[in-house]
């Protein structure tokens, strides 16, 4: 076994060494990070991340200061492909291992795996058609009596794939198998439907130890969704200074789900550390990680949403940031602590699951965190309904004193006050039609009723008939007409649905710029349910539509649904809009106010002016609300009449 004794000695020497380096205790040495496959033979799998054996690397951010940081690294050992039909491996000596009846060898590396001086065969054996096998060992003593060290799981679905594996020895004491099957497109489904890669972690024994090599940890990661990339590279270092190697696994996500913008340059990966720590009794996950990277990442959105040059890349980092958060941690959607074992990290979208069970971070308030920074970034590129929407996405329970602090410099509250009650009755609406009430230029409010279009004058408190033709509650783009906004448990981002046509079968769906977990419930104000079950019908609110498409608004989220593309797509939509305000909208006769239920109030907000949070009188029942030209009036249906407010 490596000499371990001067560990200690070279860390309190270090600042005199420093100088000249020290290669004098191999046991303290951090060594490269493996990016699983990349140092693997023809035939293995593509590369999880960028980080290649022998790369110059920098040292993980909690490991920055550690006193062995410039010590050499270990070169990683890849292993060779089996001899010519696979049936028989020679080993030193002229002895030969035999693989299993119905296994052939594919891969293998030669090396003293069990502490006794010679030199093994640490073999993966597989089946014909690749789907089944196990990482079996040819002692040099007795190569007929083969070990197992891992089994393929029978539970890892690969039919219809090409399975690629990949072996090498990652540390003086490590190897790491990995096993990635290579799936078309008819295999790739939702996230976390298509299927696993498997990675085993075997544990070899000292010189001196006299045990056989073990399984030390299991993972497996789940596919995400065909837009993005999970990526993982080991590491073998000693952590804690224990004068033990520890494992780190840095996992990272890559690329960006329809509709969000791709990331480009060194933002296009974002990456968060679980570290295992050497016990006795095996491997054992150090529980600080991966949330306090999670926490770190969060920090620096926040530094980066405070500049007027980085403010405008944080929203696009914030939701890669949610998407690892969601990859990663079983218990980062409500719900998923609700289950336990492997279920567990199939709870919410959960990627990455140990031989121990999911993985969970503990961070209840990274949400939070992470769009406090969102918010922050809107404000300082002057977009206060954009920051005001990143506040309100966790609901008024997750909301913190800074977010409370912001939202009120953002939005200031005002207390509304009915001036006016119609005797017209607005004609019902669905959620999600144009309302029933529309303001004119003047200041009158037209009502739409079941007999027709009624004029209120509330100055004169006087209501009359009109020749106005009503204008229809359906929101239609051309021939195409929106249906509903939905949450679905398989789907990452929240949907819009629509039928592209009056006589079509069957909807249509647009991804929107929401993630699963944003954007209103189904009844504003009700908690997130325990867990995702089924489909989520949400309220939104008709902005606009036209031949080029429809603008919405999802709390204070104002998004645009363009359909002239032969893929329908959507954006986060910049306020003040430029689309005119057709009648029933929740929007002012000249388009540049608007009035949407968002923070537990009514937001009211006018181009060039200050936006206002309204709370009080009938507004908390209210619906189909519509705002005068300039905002200092809004219409709501509340109960069976038309209420005008005013705000004091």
């Amino acid at each position: 076994m490596p000499d371990r004794s001067c560990s200690k000695l070279l860390r309190a020497l270090l600042p005199l060494l420093a100088a000249a380096g020290c290669d004098g205790c191999p046991s303290s040495r951090p060594y490269t990070p493996y990016t699983l496959g990349s140092a693997a033979p023809s035939g293995s799998p593509p590369p999880l991340s960028g980080v290649g054996p022998g790369a110059a690397t920098a040292v993980p951010e909690a490991d920055a200061g550690a006193p062995d940081a410039a010590a050499p690294r270990f070169a990683v050992v890849p292993s060779v492909p089996a001899p010519e039909g696979g049936k028989q491996w020679p080993l030193e000596g002229g002895a030969v291992a035999a693989a299993p009846t119905g296994r052939t060898f594919e891969t293998g590396l030669l090396l003293d795996a069990d502490g006794d001086g010679a030199r093994d065969l640490v073999a993966w054996a597989r089946s014909p058609d690749g789907l089944r096998g196990e990482l079996l060992l040819a002692p040099a003593a007795r190569p007929q009596a083969l070990r197992t060290l891992a089994a393929l799981p029978g539970d890892l679905d690969a039919q219809g794939c090409t399975p690629r594996v990949g072996l090498s020895q990652i540390g003086p004491s490590a190897l790491a198998f990995d096993f990635a099957p290579q799936c078309g497109g008819a295999h790739r489904g939702a996230a976390g439907t298509g299927p696993t890669r498997w990675i085993a972690v075997i544990r070899l024994p000292g010189p001196a130890a006299g045990a056989p090599p073990e399984l030390a940890l299991e993972l497996r990661l789940r596919a995400p969704p065909a837009e993005e990339a999970l990526s993982a590279s080991l590491e073998v270092a000693d952590r804690d200074a224990d004068g033990r190697d520890d494992l780190i696994v840095s996992v990272g996500l890559s690329g960006a789900l329809r509709p969000f913008p791709a990331p480009a340059g060194a933002a296009s990966e974002v990456r968060a550390p679980l570290v295992f720590l050497d016990r006795p009794a095996g491997l054992s996950r150090d529980a600080a990680q991966p949330g306090e990277a999670l926490r770190a990442l969060a920090a620096s959105l926040l530094r980066d949403a405070r500049g007027k040059s980085t403010a405008p890349a944080v929203a696009a980092s914030a939701q890669r940031l949610r998407r690892l958060h969601a990859a990663l941690c079983a218990d980062a959607e409500s719900g998923a602590g609700a289950t336990t074992g492997r279920d567990a990290a199939r709870a919410g979208e959960a990627l990455v699951w140990t031989g121990a069970g999911p993985v969970r971070c503990g961070e209840p308030g990274l949400a939070a965190a992470i769009g406090h920074a969102e918010a922050v970034a809107a404000s300082t590129r002057g977009a206060p309904i954009a920051a005001i929407a990143a506040l309100d996405r966790g609901g008024a329970e997750a909301r913190t004193k800074e977010d409370g602090k912001l939202l009120a410099k953002l939005a200031p509250p005002a207390t509304a006050a009915a001036v006016y009650r119609t005797a017209a009755a607005p004609q019902p609406t669905r959620t999600g039609g144009f309302g029933p009430l529309a303001f004119e230029a003047s200041g009158a409010l037209l009502v739409r009723t079941a007999q027709g279009v009624v004029r209120v004058d509330p100055a004169t408190s006087t209501e009359s008939a009109t020749d106005i033709p009503p204008w229809p509650a359906a929101v239609h783009a051309g021939p195409a007409e929106l249906v509903a906004v939905e949450r679905r448990c398989d789907a990452p981002t929240l949907l819009a649905l629509f039928r592209s046509s009056p006589d079509a079968v069957g909807e249509m769906e647009v991804p929107l710029p929401l993630l699963r977990g944003q954007g209103p419930r189904a009844r504003p104000g009700a908690a997130a349910p325990e867990r995702c079950a089924g489909t989520e019908r949400l309220p939104f609110v008709p902005l606009a539509a036209s031949e080029r498409g429809f603008d919405i608004a999802l709390g204070a989220a104002l998004i645009s649904i363009d359909l002239r593309a032969a893929a329908p797509a959507s954006s986060a939509l910049s306020f003040p809009l430029t689309t005119p305000a057709p009648q029933g909208a929740a929007r002012s006769p000249d388009g540049a106010t608007l009035a949407i239920p968002a923070a537990g109030g009514l937001l009211v907000a006018t181009a060039g002016g200050a936006a206002r949070l309204w709370t009080g009188g009938d507004l908390a029942q209210a619906t189909a609300c519509a705002p005068a030209n300039g905002g200092a009036r809004v219409a709501c249906v509340a109960g069976a009449a038309a209420v005008i407010f005013e705000a004091k």
